[in-house]
């Protein structure tokens, strides 16, 4: 698509031409600003702004779930440790809490890839926390 004023630009994007200018203002893709750089009097493409509001969107959902990530496999892991029966539970504990580590830890190198953002582990869940105590 070609290049177009915010205003025409707003109008095949559905959205307000303040909300654009906001965009831009956020580090939306623009083709060229005004002489004064305060975005008013830019060109924008709209197959751009489609990306990047596509690209914030993904890198929201990322963050969200390395956010979740490491306590939805800690939860798991306890239930897997639930159904375990016999004389090596407590071992099986210790190597629940490993698991849980490396899948965690695996998962979110891989988000991070893709999502500079995604922090490291900052704490371990008390489920696993849980399943260290029982391996002692």
């Amino acid at each position: 698509m070609a290049t177009l004023p915010v205003t025409a630009a707003a109008d095949a994007l559905g959205v307000p031409p303040g909300t654009l200018r906001r965009w831009i203002r956020q580090g939306c893709p623009t083709v060229s600003r005004g002489q004064k750089g305060r975005g008013h009097a830019c060109l924008v493409d709209v197959d751009a702004v489609l990306a990047w509001r596509r690209a914030s969107r993904s890198d929201a959902l990322i963050l969200e779930l390395a956010g979740e990530l490491p306590n939805v496999l800690a939860a798991a892991s306890l239930q897997a440790f639930a159904q375990i029966e016999g004389s090596d539970k407590p071992r099986m504990a210790g190597v629940l809490a490993g698991v849980w580590y490396v899948a965690a830890c695996t998962v979110l190198d891989h988000l991070r890839a893709k999502c500079p953002e995604v922090p490291e582990i900052s704490s371990i869940p008390p489920e696993v926390e849980r399943l260290r105590k029982i391996a002692r």
